[in-house]
Protein backbone atom coordinates (compact mmCIF):
# COMPACT_ATOMS: atom_id res chain seq x y z
CA UNK A 1 0.00 0.00 0.00
CA UNK A 2 1.39 3.70 -1.12
CA UNK A 3 1.62 6.36 1.45
CA UNK A 4 -0.70 8.28 -0.65
CA UNK A 5 -3.73 5.19 0.07
CA UNK A 6 -2.38 4.55 3.76
CA UNK A 7 -3.58 8.28 4.41
CA UNK A 8 -7.12 7.97 2.31
CA UNK A 9 -7.82 5.16 4.63
CA UNK A 10 -11.37 6.07 6.64
CA UNK A 11 -11.96 4.31 10.02
CA UNK A 12 -14.15 2.35 8.52
CA UNK A 13 -12.19 0.78 5.80
CA UNK A 14 -9.81 0.09 8.71
CA UNK A 15 -12.48 -1.30 10.54
CA UNK A 16 -12.78 -3.68 7.59
CA UNK A 17 -9.54 -4.80 7.43
CA UNK A 18 -9.82 -6.09 10.75
CA UNK A 19 -12.61 -7.59 10.04
CA UNK A 20 -11.53 -9.58 7.51
CA UNK A 21 -8.07 -9.66 9.15
CA UNK A 22 -6.93 -13.47 9.32
CA UNK A 23 -4.40 -12.79 11.97
CA UNK A 24 -3.20 -10.00 15.01
CA UNK A 25 -0.52 -9.06 12.46
CA UNK A 26 -2.90 -9.04 9.62
CA UNK A 27 -5.38 -6.60 11.75
CA UNK A 28 -2.75 -4.29 12.90
CA UNK A 29 -0.90 -3.71 9.35
CA UNK A 30 -2.37 -0.46 9.54
CA UNK A 31 -0.82 0.32 12.36
CA UNK A 32 2.33 -1.05 11.61
CA UNK A 33 3.04 1.64 8.66
CA UNK A 34 1.08 4.60 10.15
CA UNK A 35 1.06 4.26 14.21
CA UNK A 36 -1.35 5.63 16.24
CA UNK A 37 -3.28 9.10 16.30
CA UNK A 38 -2.05 11.39 19.39
CA UNK A 39 -4.10 14.34 21.06
CA UNK A 40 -1.49 16.60 20.64
CA UNK A 41 -0.88 16.22 16.66
CA UNK A 42 -4.76 15.94 15.89
CA UNK A 43 -5.29 19.23 18.19
CA UNK A 44 -2.35 20.99 16.04
CA UNK A 45 -4.08 19.69 12.97
CA UNK A 46 -7.37 21.73 13.60
CA UNK A 47 -5.50 24.55 15.02
CA UNK A 48 -3.69 25.34 12.18
CA UNK A 49 -6.26 24.32 9.76
CA UNK A 50 -8.60 27.32 11.58
CA UNK A 51 -5.99 29.30 11.63
CA UNK A 52 -5.46 29.62 15.60
CA UNK A 53 -2.21 29.99 18.04
CA UNK A 54 -1.58 28.37 21.44
CA UNK A 55 -2.44 32.06 22.74
CA UNK A 56 -6.00 32.65 20.95
CA UNK A 57 -6.93 29.17 22.31
CA UNK A 58 -5.78 30.45 26.07
CA UNK A 59 -7.33 33.88 26.33
CA UNK A 60 -10.89 32.10 24.81
CA UNK A 61 -11.07 28.99 27.07
CA UNK A 62 -9.38 30.40 30.00
CA UNK A 63 -7.74 27.88 30.13
CA UNK A 64 -4.52 28.39 32.55
CA UNK A 65 -1.25 28.72 30.22
CA UNK A 66 0.88 25.74 31.50
CA UNK A 67 -1.96 23.52 31.77
CA UNK A 68 -2.72 24.29 28.24
CA UNK A 69 1.06 23.95 26.91
CA UNK A 70 0.86 20.97 29.03
CA UNK A 71 -1.92 18.86 26.98
CA UNK A 72 -0.12 20.07 23.55
CA UNK A 73 3.26 18.68 24.57
CA UNK A 74 1.28 15.19 25.39
CA UNK A 75 2.40 15.22 28.78
CA UNK A 76 -1.00 15.83 30.08
CA UNK A 77 -4.64 14.80 28.96
CA UNK A 78 -7.44 16.95 29.33
CA UNK A 79 -10.44 15.91 30.88
CA UNK A 80 -13.99 15.79 29.25
CA UNK A 81 -14.72 19.49 29.84
CA UNK A 82 -11.79 20.71 29.22
CA UNK A 83 -11.52 19.23 25.31
CA UNK A 84 -15.05 19.92 25.13
CA UNK A 85 -13.92 23.74 25.85
CA UNK A 86 -10.71 23.58 23.71
CA UNK A 87 -12.30 21.74 21.12
CA UNK A 88 -15.28 24.97 20.69
CA UNK A 89 -12.23 27.33 20.79
CA UNK A 90 -10.29 25.81 17.89
CA UNK A 91 -14.13 25.54 16.19
CA UNK A 92 -14.10 21.64 15.97
CA UNK A 93 -16.63 20.44 13.75
CA UNK A 94 -18.80 17.14 15.68
CA UNK A 95 -16.46 14.48 13.90
CA UNK A 96 -13.39 16.54 14.70
CA UNK A 97 -14.53 17.02 18.24
CA UNK A 98 -15.25 13.15 18.85
CA UNK A 99 -11.88 12.71 17.46
CA UNK A 100 -10.62 15.41 20.23
CA UNK A 101 -12.59 13.45 22.67
CA UNK A 102 -12.06 9.64 22.31
CA UNK A 103 -8.16 10.75 22.37
CA UNK A 104 -7.99 12.44 25.43
CA UNK A 105 -9.15 9.11 26.55
CA UNK A 106 -12.94 10.22 27.57
CA UNK A 107 -16.41 9.25 25.61
CA UNK A 108 -17.48 11.30 22.68
CA UNK A 109 -20.88 12.81 22.29
CA UNK A 110 -24.08 10.74 22.59
CA UNK A 111 -26.71 12.23 20.72
CA UNK A 112 -29.36 10.09 22.92
CA UNK A 113 -27.56 12.65 26.38
CA UNK A 114 -29.76 15.63 26.49
CA UNK A 115 -26.27 18.00 27.65
CA UNK A 116 -24.39 16.05 24.62
CA UNK A 117 -27.87 17.21 21.98
CA UNK A 118 -26.93 20.54 23.25
CA UNK A 119 -23.68 20.51 22.69
CA UNK A 120 -23.74 18.94 19.18
CA UNK A 121 -25.90 21.40 18.49
CA UNK A 122 -23.93 24.00 19.79
CA UNK A 123 -21.06 22.80 17.33
CA UNK A 124 -23.44 22.68 14.23
CA UNK A 125 -23.93 25.81 14.66
CA UNK A 126 -20.46 27.62 15.31
CA UNK A 127 -21.49 28.62 18.70
CA UNK A 128 -18.50 30.24 20.78
CA UNK A 129 -17.51 28.15 24.16
CA UNK A 130 -19.26 31.05 26.22
CA UNK A 131 -22.27 31.20 24.21
CA UNK A 132 -22.65 27.37 24.81
CA UNK A 133 -21.82 27.41 28.04
CA UNK A 134 -25.10 29.45 28.56
CA UNK A 135 -26.84 27.10 26.94
CA UNK A 136 -26.67 24.38 28.83
CA UNK A 137 -26.50 26.29 32.12
CA UNK A 138 -30.18 28.16 30.66
CA UNK A 139 -31.23 24.22 29.62
CA UNK A 140 -30.50 22.83 33.23
CA UNK A 141 -27.30 20.83 32.31
CA UNK A 142 -23.94 20.86 33.70
CA UNK A 143 -21.93 23.53 32.47
CA UNK A 144 -18.70 23.38 30.81
CA UNK A 145 -17.05 25.64 33.45
CA UNK A 146 -18.29 28.51 36.41
CA UNK A 147 -18.66 31.79 35.57
CA UNK A 148 -16.38 32.48 38.85
CA UNK A 149 -13.54 29.69 37.66
CA UNK A 150 -13.04 28.98 33.91
CA UNK A 151 -9.23 27.36 34.79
Amino acid sequence: MDEENRRQLTTSKVLSRIRAADSPSEATAYHALNGEPILKDVLYQIMQKNGFQPKDIILESGIERSYFYHILSGYKHPSRNMMLRIGLCVHADCAEMNRLLRLAGVSGLYPKIRRDALLLYALQEHWSMARTNTLLIESGEPPLYREEKRG
